[in-house]
């Protein structure tokens, strides 16, 4: 999500953000009137075929809500409606479904700084992904010593070791932040899916590193 968008009320949903991304790669010099739908049906597949477009459901109701999109992203000045003189055999060329009576839009300074915001790392995927290999690396390192299963407390233990430096004020707060729930949503991504409980009356899971 673009913190912009969101400190003045915006929230972007994945299809604004197909649209702004397609009208950031055409805003070269700023301000170029870009010829939006060309994209949005080349790049997210509306196709019509011969047949007659009323019978056509399934790309009528894709081409829907980019028109809901785009008037959106109008009435939120992230894009504006450019009036470009262009001959009716031009038209005929260029996807302008009926009842939209724009071809061209440009982004607005604002929409720029949007667009330019979004095309940063989103904060939470880098941390994930920087958690996902620490983790890795500590089921790496307890295969590397013999074991072949192992349970949430040895795991913690080594990723501890690893991060006790990093951001951390004791092994308390480490113990809330890597809590059973966070590590076993963690540990399926790293694959590891197989697991039981240790033993009869110990409800405490152990994980297979195979």
């Amino acid at each position: 999500m673009s913190t912009l968008a969101k400190s003045h009320g915006i929230r972007l949903g994945n299809l604004e953000k197909n649209v702004i991304q397609l009208m950031w790669e055409g805003d070269k010099p700023p301000g170029t009137p870009i010829l939006i739908w060309d994209g949005i049906c080349r790049n997210y597949g509306i196709t019509f075929s011969a047949c007659p477009k009323k019978d056509q459901t399934k790309e009528r109701s894709k081409e829907h809500q980019y028109q809901c999109v785009l008037t959106r992203l109008i009435k939120v000045r992230i894009i504006k409606p450019e009036m470009i003189p262009t001959t009716s055999k031009d038209q005929n060329l260029r996807p302008n479904p009926r009842g939209h009576g724009y071809l061209y839009y440009s982004l607005t300074a604002f929409g720029r700084l949007i667009a330019e915001e979004l095309q940063q790392p989103d904060p939470k995927a880098v941390l994930f992904l920087k958690e996902l290999a620490d983790l890795k690396k500590t089921l790496d390192q307890l295969r590397a010593l013999g074991h072949i299963q192992v349970t949430a407390d040895q795991i913690l233990d080594v990723l501890w070791q690893q991060l006790s430096s990093q951001n951390f004020a004791g092994r308390d707060e480490f113990d809330r932040y890597w809590n059973g729930t966070k590590l076993g949503i963690m540990l399926r991504h790293c694959g590891m899916v197989k697991h039981a409980r240790v033993g009869k009356g110990d409800r405490r899971r152990k994980y297979f590193l195979g």
